[in-house]
């Protein structure tokens, strides 16, 4: 097998071997129970981590000692390899892939230098390359070039000259005004997610529940991103650990906060919610349930008990449609943080209201790493949904896809979300 210039290699010939190690490959957690038919002893943190699977690092394990020409890295900070700005004499407009993640913090610094931005709703052919739905185009104008040559030096992605402009859709993209939960007293979730829009240039606002509750959320924000542990409804939603969240204070009601929330979607507006948050789903009327139930009690709908469902904080991987526009960008498969996350099933003909799944779990063996008791039931259930509600886009992410700032492989299932919402035509012009 040929490596390209630029690859790196990690030796693991060095003292710390250990850690090399347990950065790519899959950590196996026994099944640990306090007795034989007892409840499953909780780790204390998580299970298994790979940062190498959640990040989506492809990488080989080579067991036979080799040398080539290679160059020590003096630096712990690496900078991304430059980007190019190619066939730029005679282009009308630049094409920008979404391979990377730092496509999106491009996208944010296009639209805060004036420079147009759109993006393509269908696949599109220029100059002999294809290029995907998600492709993002930038229009010339007289500042476009020298913009784009600092970002591909910065940030490592490169832009595409093209004579004419892609053929097909392309929308205009807004800048996105983003409302991002916290509670008082700080919620660990909230803060990562606030941390990882800093490192990727999204503009957002911290809102408290509150604040929510006041109404008229269209008139000041596109987009409301709920993270784990803004909403945890008692009833169904995830197998393995029934038990709802400790009353904290801060949390979303469903008595004053969610009817805010139906508002602002039937509005026109963007609801990311993620982990026990997507339980929203089913209280905001999606047509969807709980995957996760016992058949010996189907008609009750009682969730798995933990002797046969558990699943503590493991990457799994689940089966991606990247047709689908959460999904652009990412591969057929993707590896998940997964904590008896909410596990969905569609119901009550979904596709015809325009109920959708993005992810799902496709094997009765989705386990990476770290520890997956009964993982069998997870096969057919849905991970991340995507539905209609009024006007406004709703989107359901059980597992935990931007989990303490670490699955870069995740991330664009919610960067996605972000900047479908600046598409909208039927939204606002920011104030």
């Amino acid at each position: 097998k040929a490596y390209p210039r630029g690859s790196y290699v990690v030796k693991s010939a060095q003292a710390f071997r250990a850690h090399v190690l347990d950065m790519f490959e899959p950590q196996d957690h026994p099944n640990d129970f306090a007795y034989p038919g007892g409840p499953p002893i909780r780790p204390y943190d998580s299970a298994g981590y790979t940062p190498a699977f959640q990040m989506a690092v492809k990488f080989d394990r080579i067991l036979d000692a080799f040398d080539g020409p290679f160059a020590p890295i003096p630096e712990f900070e690496l900078a991304p390899p430059p980007g190019r700005v190619s066939n730029a004499e005679g282009a009308v407009g630049f094409l920008l892939g979404v391979e990377t993640n730092d496509a999106f913090r491009a996208v944010n610094r296009l639209h805060a230098a004036k420079e147009d931005v759109l993006r393509l709703q269908s696949a599109a052919t220029v100059g002999g390359t294809n290029y995907p739905p998600g492709t993002f185009y930038v229009p010339r104008k007289p500042t476009t070039v020298s913009v784009l040559e600092k970002l591909a030096a910065d940030l490592g992605v490169s832009f595409r000259g093209t004579p004419t402009a892609p053929a097909g859709e392309a929308v205009p993209l807004r800048p996105v005004r983003v409302a991002l939960w916290d509670r008082f007293g700080g919620s660990m979730p909230s803060g990562w997610t606030r941390w990882l829009f800093e490192q990727f240039e999204f503009p957002h606002t911290v809102v408290f529940t509150p604040e929510l509750d006041k109404g008229a959320l269209h008139d000041r924000f596109d987009v409301l991103v709920l993270v784990d542990g803004a909403y945890s409804a008692t009833e169904g939603g995830k197998g393995g650990d029934g038990d709802p969240m400790p009353k904290t204070g801060g949390g979303i009601t469903k008595a004053t906060t969610v009817p805010q929330i139906k508002r602002f979607l039937e509005a026109g507006g963007t609801v990311l919610a993620i982990g026990t948050s997507a339980k929203l789903g089913q209280e905001l009327g999606v047509p969807v349930a709980n995957h996760l139930i016992d058949l010996e009690d189907k008609d009750d709908g009682k969730a798995l008990a933990p002797t046969k469902f558990y699943v503590p904080s493991s990457v799994l991987r689940v089966k991606v449609d990247n047709a689908h526009p959460l999904a652009w960008g990412l591969g057929e498969h993707a590896d998940v943080m997964f904590s008896n996350s909410p596990t969905f099933r569609l119901t009550n003909n979904a596709d015809a209201v325009g109920v959708k799944r993005v992810a799902w779990f496709d094997t009765p063996t989705p386990l990476r790493s770290g520890w997956a008791w009964g993982q069998q039931h997870l096969e057919g259930g849905t991970a991340v949904v995507d539905a209609r509600v009024g006007r406004g886009r709703l989107a359901l992410y059980g597992p935990q896809v931007l989990f303490r700032g670490q699955p870069h492989g995740t991330f664009k299932f919610v960067f996605n979300g972000i900047v479908r919402a600046g598409g909208a035509a039927d939204r606002p012009a920011p104030k």
